[in-house]
């Protein structure tokens, strides 16, 4: 049975193994997410489940990626990770379960304040990046149980993989792609995986890829949300790989000449196209970033965020939510919804987080 995304799954096919399948959020090019819980679990205790296209259960190499993928995962476990709660294999099919957040993506946010013609304050911008840049730090630092460093490389670090949650928790996503010392899988011959617009010189070059890759890739990151426009991105793959490896990177302060002069000087060496002229690790890039803006009272905190959300971002925040309620309704079998993306962390607040003392 095909089920539309945003839309309720009808009640006599919810049942998948020890979970019941709520509502189908979205299908990407590899698998269907969905909105679930434990069977016998209260209403509240929601999370995501993500499972393989049918086609591509027959796929050894995906299904192998696909377990790596969720074993990595099911390892990091830090406040700016979503965390994976389970896999496993039901009726044939390979699925994860994973934390349900509830928030908005960086990516949507970055669309509207465009439209918009907004800015972001360098404090929000700092906030963000610093948060993003714990989890990767914890993730850079994982270790296997015999105590060495799994030496993971998340290599697909761009805007929809980053959640701004309810709460001002920033969270980041998908390891889908990530490598670690013993991983199964092996990137096929002549395959570059990732969002290219994001990708580091070397990771386009198919060179070896450490921890500041992923570090360069939130430098564009970070760079995209101060100018609130596409660094790198071209009308063809050739010409995007050729703005990363070649062309002139330009000069933030034409964008934002508020920046403060640290924050532009870690931009500069964090997008260093040799990876030797970058910060060695995630958190000497956050260290950099809070020291920029000290004098203005230190990266937006979790509250700061919150209330951007709240304000600026509201009507996403209640569209996400009508699934849930939709969810809750014992009345009709199906019912049409707005699309959710497949991440939340509860409800949002009726009211914005206090203003600190």
């Amino acid at each position: 049975m095909s089920i539309p995304a945003g839309t309720l799954v009808p009640r006599d096919a919810r049942d998948f193994g020890s979970y019941q399948l709520i509502a189908k959020l979205a299908t990407g090019g590899m698998a269907e997410i969905f909105l679930a819980r434990p069977n016998g679990s209260g209403h509240q205790d929601v999370l995501v489940l993500k499972r393989i296209l049918p086609h591509l259960a027959e796929d050894d190499h995906f299904v192998t990626m696909f377990r790596d993928e969720a074993d990595l995962a099911s390892k990091l476990i830090h406040k700016n990770v979503c965390h994976v709660h389970a896999f496993g294999e039901f009726a044939g099919t390979w699925f994860i379960a994973m934390e349900y957040l509830h928030g908005v993506p960086l990516s949507r946010m970055m669309t509207r304040l465009s439209k918009a013609g907004k800015m972001l304050d360098v404090r929000m911008v700092a906030g963000i990046i610093t948060q993003a840049c714990e989890g990767l730090h914890a993730a850079h630092e994982a270790r296997g149980p015999d105590g060495a460093l799994l030496n993971v490389v998340h290599r697909d670090v761009s805007p929809p993989n980053m959640m701004v949650c309810g709460d001002g928790t920033v969270k980041l996503l998908d390891f889908g792609i990530a490598k670690a010392r013993g991983a199964n899988s092996r990137t096929r011959t002549g395959t570059v995986k990732g969002k290219n617009a994001y990708m580091s010189p070397e990771q386009i070059l198919g060179k070896p890829l450490d921890r500041r890759s992923d570090v360069f890739a939130l430098a564009i990151v970070m760079y995209e949300m101060l100018a609130i426009k596409r660094l790198f991105h071209r009308d063809s793959d050739f010409l995007t790989f050729k703005a990363i490896t070649e062309e002139p990177i330009p000069d933030i302060r034409d964008r934002r000449p508020d920046i403060p002069p640290g924050m532009r000087a870690a931009l500069i060496q964090a997008m260093a196209r040799d990876p030797n002229g970058r910060f060695d690790t995630a958190l000497g890039f956050s260290n950099a970033i809070r020291n920029s803006v000290a004098t203005l009272g230190g990266p937006a905190s979790p509250n700061d965020l919150a209330r951007l959300l709240f304000t600026d971002f509201g009507d996403e925040m209640a569209a996400r939510d009508e699934i849930l309620k939709a969810a809750d309704d014992p009345g009709p079998s199906v019912t049409t919804t707005p699309p959710v993306p497949p991440r939340a962390q509860r409800r949002p607040p009726t009211q914005p987080p206090p203003l600190p003392p």
